[in-house]
Order: C-alpha cells, then structure tokens, then sequence
C-alpha cells in the first residue's frame, strides 16, 4: 500500500534529514546507473565494463524495488544493496593499490620505451622520485573517490532498510489506519 499522502498514526514515513527516502533512493539508483553506463561508454578494457555493468545491473535493480515500494521488493533491494557496498569494499581493496603501482612504475604514462633497459639509463633518481609521488597522489585520489562510492552504497542500504520497515509495518496494518500504543 501507498501512504504517501495519508500515513497511519504513529508511522512518518522514513526520512534521511528532510529528504524523503524513497525519491532519494530512487535519485541514487539512477546516478549509479548513469555513472556506470558513462564509465561503460569510456573503459577500453572489458575487466572494466564487467564490473561496470554488474554496478548498473544492481542499482536499476534498486529502482525497481523503491519504485515497487513493497515489503518483499525492498527486501530483495536490501539484498542488491548489500551486494553492492561488499563489490564496492573489493574495489577499495583492489584499484588504489594497481592505480598508484601503474602510475609509479610509469606503465600509465603515454610515451611507453621500447625496452626495460632503456628505463633503467634514461631514468634519473629525480625522475623516480617524481614518479613515485604522482603514483601515491594518484592512489589516494582514487582511495578518496572509493571511500565515497562505499559511503554511497552503504547510505543506500540505511535507506532501503527504513524503507522496508517502513513498508512492513504499513503492511502488517493493512487497510486500518489506527496504530494503537
């Protein structure tokens, strides 16, 4: 059931702040997936677009079920969520680390030599030095923006879960509008 105009007595629908939950949930679901379909579109790798579209593929599941706004598809939403922040956490685990490795090693850069050697002759200490501090700058600025994702995710979750007790209990009441104490 729908009480977005008429809730029961005793039940506000849930809220983060002032925002409403569901139209925030469904705000978010729809950012991820344009986010993934947008990383999609500009990844030449498919190690990439495979985690991309798992991503896209989990957050209009979510749309689905806040669209749907009833107790079982937002327990399946709940699920997908809860998918997504331990892909999320994965990523922390994984990306920094081989950004920053790629950066520093200078496999990232665009001008590649031909050979090995040619890294070891032509590159200064000072050169190294500099390339060291771009891969650390580059592995915390990806830290930082992974940190994000997962807060994301995980703000997603805490949404869902009060929307699914939320709608539980307006369901558990059926079509009786008085909560009695």
């Amino acid at each position: 059931m729908d009480y977005s105009n008429n809730p029961p007595l005793g039940l506000e629908p849930p809220k983060l702040c002032c925002i409403p939950a569901r139209p925030l949930v469904c705000v978010l679901s729809v950012l991820g997936a344009a986010r993934g379909i947008g990383l999609i579109i500009i990844s030449t790798n498919w190690g990439d677009r495979v985690t991309d579209l798992i991503f896209v593929f989990l957050n209009l599941l979510l749309l689905f079920g806040a669209a749907w706004n009833n107790e079982p598809a937002l327990k399946w939403s709940q699920r997908v969520v809860a998918i997504a922040v331990v892909l999320a956490v994965l990523q922390f685990m994984i990306w920094p680390v081989m950004f920053a490795s790629f950066t520093a090693s200078g496999l990232a850069d665009t001008n590649k030599t031909m050979f090995e050697v040619e890294d070891v002759i032509f590159k200064t200490q000072e050169e190294k030095k500099k390339m060291f501090y771009r891969g650390m700058l580059s592995g915390y600025a990806l830290e930082f923006g992974t940190v994000l994702l997962i807060g994301a995710e995980i703000l997603k979750y805490v949404l869902v879960n009060r929307l699914w007790k939320y709608a539980k209990s307006t369901e558990n009441i059926g079509g009786n509008q008085y909560i009695v104490p």
